[in-house]
């Protein structure tokens, strides 16, 4: 399989960003992406992108359903959908992921809950309620989206690791949640692109393979860090890190209530299982201050 990188969450002038989908699909192409989906606020593009490079660039149709309840916003990523899902928000955050989450599969794509902290909207606790959906943020690079907790509050890898420790099978994806693409990108409060990605693992560039790496958690989350190889097995998982300039580099493998299981220092990294753990998953983190989270393996 090859690894194709891509930004799951895009914003246009359909809806507060700032360029065209064509131009979006520009930015990303000319800087290293593979894919995108746009996820315009509660808006589906029915009529045909004009974008069509020398070389394979994909853009996978999708919306950004838009909802509120309690108070609070509560966002979906609808990926690969067929038609606009038109979610109505509901009397409760809960109930209201589960209709996004609802309205996106019987649209024909697959959901991601976006920036749970943002707003310190909803927390682990609302996510574990629902069902039939397996992503989430773990990373929105926008501003405001809190990831890294404080003040009492969680990060979001603190609630990735209380989800995955009840047992849950979900994934983390990191976006860009990208809105501005020319001017100044300057600031605490900007939405820029090419700040978090992802990178799956797929047999091909087309919007179903994608999709079904992402669904079986084959891929990884960065906002830096890339990986040259991967491979989990049924005995260990082992990796290379992709050395940039002069940057050094660890891997901390992670267990059960984000236990740390084991710390590894250089570009080469493994981590063989003992039989107790019930995940396992690996970040690494760089001397610039990057990151790149691996997705848990089930034992």
């Amino acid at each position: 399989m090859k690894w194709y990188r891509g930004n799951l969450h895009t914003h246009t002038t359909a809806s507060d960003g700032n360029v065209p989908v064509e131009k979006a699909a520009e930015w990303f192409h000319t800087h290293g992406y593979d894919f995108m989906v746009q996820t315009d606020h509660n808006f589906f593009r029915e009529e045909p992108i004009y974008y069509h490079p020398d070389t394979p660039f994909l853009i996978i149709p999708g919306c950004e359903l838009s909802m509120s309840a309690e108070d609070k916003p509560v966002h979906l990523g609808s990926i690969n959908i067929t038609r606009n899902p038109n979610s109505e928000p509901m009397p409760t955050i809960i109930q209201t992921i589960q209709a996004g989450i609802d309205r996106t599969r019987s649209a024909g794509g697959i959901a991601v809950i976006n920036h749970p902290n943002w707003c310190w909207s909803f927390t682990e606790y609302h996510m574990s309620k629902c069902t039939d959906w397996c992503l989430f943020e773990l990373m929105n690079a926008s501003s405001d989206c809190n990831n890294w907790g404080a003040g009492g509050e969680l990060s979001m890898e603190q609630r990735w690791d209380i989800m995955l420790s009840q047992g849950m099978k979900v994934y983390g994806v990191a976006a860009d949640d990208s809105h501005q693409y020319t001017g100044e990108f300057f600031g605490w409060k900007t939405s820029h692109p090419a700040q978090a990605w992802v990178c799956v693992q797929a047999d091909d560039l087309t919007a179903e393979a994608v999709v079904e790496a992402l669904e079986a958690g084959r891929f990884y989350s960065s906002i830096e860090c890339g990986l040259e190889e991967y491979e989990a097995t049924d005995e260990m998982i082992s990796l290379k890190i992709r050395q940039d300039d002069s940057y050094r580099y660890t891997t901390t493998f992670i267990g059960s209530n984000g236990r740390v299981l084991s710390e590894v220092f250089g570009t080469e990294a493994s981590y063989r299982f003992t039989g107790n753990e019930v995940y396992v998953r690996a970040r690494i983190d760089s001397s610039n201050g990057g990151s790149a989270w691996t997705m848990p393996v089930f034992l």
